[in-house]
């Protein structure tokens, strides 16, 4: 690869922002969705495959249903998207966390069950 190529490729990674939001992962089989607040969605979601292929999720009942039903009945997806704000004292995780209350919410009122 040559230089130009790499230095593009480098100012495209440090000029990626990080997407924040809700995220949900549904399983297709049963309907269960769990959510999940996070402040850097890709990387979340590249750490949870490593984690659940490894057998060591947070939630034993999600791990379970992804070691016997396969991660391909499984799909992650970004429901809620919280706009980088740059205001000073600006809380993104109390602002995630309420985000995330009003999506259970929904789901509770839909009667989605989640994880």
């Amino acid at each position: 690869m040559d230089k130009q190529a790499k230095k593009k490729y480098r100012e495209e990674f440090e000029n990626k922002k990080a997407v924040m939001g809700i995220l949900a992962i549904r399983n297709s089989q049963n309907g269960k969705t769990f959510l999940k607040p996070t402040l850097n969605a890709e990387a979340w979601i590249n750490r949870t495959k490593f984690i659940l292929k490894n057998g060591q999720f947070e939630n034993t009942e999600f791990q379970y249903d992804w070691t016997t039903l396969g991660e391909d009945l499984f799909s992650f997806e970004m429901i809620e998207v919280l706009e980088e704000n740059k205001t000073p004292f600006f809380d993104h995780q109390k602002e995630l966390s309420k985000m995330k209350q009003a999506v259970y919410e929904s789901l509770l009122e839909r009667k989605i069950e989640h994880y």
